[in-house]
């Protein structure tokens, strides 16, 4: 049997090429996404239809297009790699009942101070929790639950909850005196405490000139004096005194709550989007993702 499938069944290599650019519709965009080089998915798909004697693609400038062949082809791969990644994600999770992805801000500030509240409700339920700050939730075959900023919909996704926001200028409570009182014009032209930003987690994520703009400076965008790769190191350099971030209070109730964080009289923002709890729309509904969802929804993320 192992030779026979060796004997009619292309190269593995082959097929994932041959998955990829048939999905993207483009060979530079497979390679991207499998780190290799344009030209190694092109000698991979042109041994694939040398192998097979038919063309798969149609080349046509930069974009390509599946053939007949190569569609029928394309359906029966995608089928086969979707039941091998069901098969091994259930062999990964054998023990865990509920897999939940978060930002990384959100697992951090939100989710993780209150988790024994959850383990509590739900004592028998496994639970493993993700955090990442790329969108994967509806393409991760593992997620039951997603907890993302932003507004629906959401491609592939259920809202079973929500979380509104308001966004505020903040600091530790040191700095917080020295510009007690200061409009938003003096806060962008004083020069002793810096402006803290950090790569948007989400895509609706407001920076400082998107915030400026929408509270009435017109003076244009503003270079932060100081700039993290995520929103978590941002907010400990706010309360460790380095400067002045952009608070979302839902995100950071504890440190507004506690104190480590001052928000400052300047506008308070509250946009249209929130923190939602999403179910993915293929995933079978299951007494974990309710024990979840109902936690959520009877007041766990409201702040104490």
């Amino acid at each position: 049997m192992a030779q026979q499938i060796r004997r009619s069944v292309p190269s593995l290599t082959a097929l994932v090429a041959f998955e990829a650019a048939g999905r993207h519709k483009s060979f530079t965009s497979a390679a991207a996404e499998l780190g290799v080089s344009q030209a190694a998915v092109s000698r991979q798909i042109s041994a694939l239809e040398a192998d097979l004697g038919v063309a798969l693609f149609i080349r046509a400038n930069r974009r390509v297009r599946l053939t007949t062949g190569g569609e029928t082809l394309h359906e029966a791969v995608t089928g086969g790699f979707e039941k091998i990644t069901d098969a091994v994600a259930q062999l990964r999770t054998a023990n865990v009942d509920l897999t939940v992805s978060v930002s990384v801000a959100f697992g951090h500030f939100r989710l993780l101070p209150i988790l024994s509240s959850f383990r509590s409700a739900a004592p028998t339920v496994g639970l493993r929790v993700i955090s990442e700050d790329d969108w994967r939730a509806p393409h991760d075959r593992t997620i039951d639950i997603a907890i993302r900023y932003g507004r629906p919909p959401f491609a592939g996704m259920s809202i079973v909850g929500a979380l509104a926001e308001t966004v505020v200028p903040a600091c530790a409570p040191d700095i917080a005196e020295t510009l007690r009182g200061l409009s938003i014009e003096e806060l962008v032209r004083q020069t002793d405490v810096a402006l803290i930003e950090s790569y948007a987690p989400e895509p609706s994520w407001l920076n400082w000139s998107q915030w400026l703009s929408l509270s009435g400076w017109t003076g244009g965008p503003v270079h932060p004096g100081l700039n993290f790769t995520n929103y978590s190191d941002a907010t400990y350099a706010a309360m460790a005194g380095q400067g002045v971030i952009l608070g979302w209070t839902g995100l950071l109730d504890r440190p507004f709550a506690d104190g480590r964080l001052v928000a400052l009289d300047l506008p308070k923002l509250e946009p249209e989007e929130r923190h939602y709890v999403l179910v993915p729309e293929r995933r079978k509904p299951s007494s974990a993702v309710d024990a979840f969802t109902r936690w959520f929804s009877e007041g766990a993320f409201r702040s104490k």
